[in-house]
C-alpha cells in the first residue's frame, strides 16, 4: 500500500501510532479530533485492509472496512482511500469531519 507518512500527519495533525507493540510490523493508526467528532483510521500496511471509525460524543456512527487499499492519497483537505488508482472512500477534514463513500 503507498501513502505518504507527511500528508498523513498533515491531516491528522499527529504522528502515528503503533497498533502492536511490535514496530514496523506495518499495523499503525492515526487519530483526530475536532468538536464532538473523532476520527480514526487503522492502517494494515501488509494486508492492504484499512479501516474506518467515525465518532460523535463517543458513540459510533460509523466504521467501514475496505481491503485491496492499494493507494492512501492527500488531495487538499481529504484523504482518499484508493483500490487501483479508483476512490473507495473519501475522509473529509475540514471543518467537520466526514467521510463518503463511493459506489464499489
Amino acid at each position: 500500500m503507498k501513502y505518504d507518512e507527511l500528508d498523513l500527519m498533515e491531516l491528522f495533525l499527529s504522528e502515528s501510532e503503533n497498533l502492536t507493540d511490535n514496530v514496523g510490523d506495518g499495523n499503525i493508526t492515526y487519530k483526530i479530533s475536532k468538536d464532538d467528532f473523532t476520527l480514526k483510521i487503522f492502517v494494515r500496511t501488509y494486508e492492504n485492509q484499512v479501516s474506518v471509525f467515525l465518532t460523535y460524543n463517543e458513540k459510533d456512527i460509523f466504521y467501514g472496512d475496505f481491503d485491496n487499499v492499494t493507494e492512501l492519497r492527500k488531495e487538499d483537505m481529504y484523504l482518499r482511500v484508493l483500490r487501483e488508482n479508483i476512490t473507495i472512500a473519501s475522509l473529509c477534514f475540514g471543518t467537520m469531519l466526514s467521510i463518503s463513500i463511493e459506489n464499489q
